[in-house]
């Protein structure tokens, strides 16, 4: 039992809440675990290796059910979704009920699918509560070279009793590393089910269901090789995606507080937004996936792409701060200032 199970929750909290969750369910902490169980997608048992397909070519397709045009984006993002979609509409059906991967978005270092369950029979469905018109979805993944990390879900939807589509997204880390040309992925979705109030269980449609999949990034990224260090900390390069920012670092694991209250950080502003982006980094490896080889650490600093950095057209400027290391005073902070406009 949970220390919060005797906690009450307002109904109204509990609807915008739940209103947030249907926006853009964000997984908190989403470096502390590399296979979280989250709502997520559902990938089917086969492998297949998904080449680019662009906007115009996608739409004189006709499987391609072009899920991503029907999604409530957030701040606009719609056009960007739609004109790199990769079309796949590919099923499989186990039992009564089938899973198909429509589409895949990928930029090296966020990846977003949208997929449709259907049923012969009514699918599982709360009518009320805090989990009502969603369906958890149980799964690990696992990159190779790498890791892909939860990062956030929209527009859970029940088209019928029988039909529900749902779109998710993955943060993708490859260790420091850039994203590679072919990103390889293993998915293990064990269960699908519903849950009550009091979170327990109600209705499940059991698995487990594998897959093993081969995105493409679609091309569009710009890679910034900056090889700057300061104060052993190193920028090795910055990706620049329609989706994605990553800050590739390296420094000693030494440097690493031990100070859990007071962890260290790496924050990255641009001339638009303090801190868009940031991560901390613990000793204890139970909290970070981050790769130490030779005691250095190697870690992508990455987000979603939400302020369009690199696609102004003033100059633009990325400063990236290395805060709370054990090789600085309490004072200091370990600053890089990168132009981003200098490098095309």
């Amino acid at each position: 039992m949970s220390k919060f199970d005797d906690i009450e929750i307002p109904r109204n909290l509990k609807e915008e809440t739940k209103k947030t969750i249907q926006r853009g369910r964000t997984i908190k902490n989403k470096e502390k675990n590399k296979y979280i169980k989250v709502a997520s997608i559902v990938i089917l048992s086969i492998g297949i290796f998904i080449s680019n397909l662009n906007s115009s070519l996608a739409d004189n397709i006709p499987f391609l059910n072009n899920i991503f045009k029907e999604i409530s984006f957030p701040k606009g993002a719609k056009d960007d979704y739609t004109k790199y979609a990769q079309g796949i509409n590919l099923t499989k059906t186990v039992g009564d009920t089938s899973f198909t991967i429509n589409e895949v978005v990928c930029d090296g270092h966020m990846i977003y699918f949208t997929y449709t369950i259907k049923s012969n029979k009514k699918l599982p469905r709360m009518n009320d509560g805090f989990y009502k018109d969603i369906l958890i979805i149980d799964e690990k993944v696992d990159v190779k070279n790498g890791e892909a990390i939860p990062n956030s879900s929209l527009s859970e939807t029940y088209k019928d009793d029988y039909t529900y589509t749902f779109m998710n997204s993955y943060e993708l880390s490859f260790n420091g590393e850039k994203a590679p040309k072919t990103i390889k992925l293993d998915f293990l979705i064990e269960n699908i089910h519903t849950y009550t109030d009091n979170e327990k269980i109600d209705d499940t449609i059991k698995g487990p269901f594998k897959f093993k999949l081969e995105v493409s990034p679609n091309g569009k990224t710009r890679v910034i090789d900056v090889k700057e260090s300061k104060d052993g900390f190193t920028i090795d390069s910055i990706e620049i995606g329609p989706y994605s920012t990553s800050i590739n670092v390296k420094f000693p694991e030494k440097f690493i507080s031990d100070e859990n209250k007071n962890p260290s950080v790496v924050t990255v502003s641009s001339a638009y937004v303090e801190d868009f982006l940031s991560k901390s980094f613990e000793k204890s490896k139970e909290f970070n996936n981050y790769k130490v080889k030779n005691k250095m650490v190697y870690d992508n600093v990455t987000s979603e792409n939400v302020y369009k950095i690199g696609y102004h057209d003033t100059n633009e400027f990325l400063t990236i701060k290395f805060k709370n290391f054990k090789n600085q005073k309490d004072s200091e902070v370990t600053e890089f200032k990168v132009n981003i406009s200098n490098y095309k």
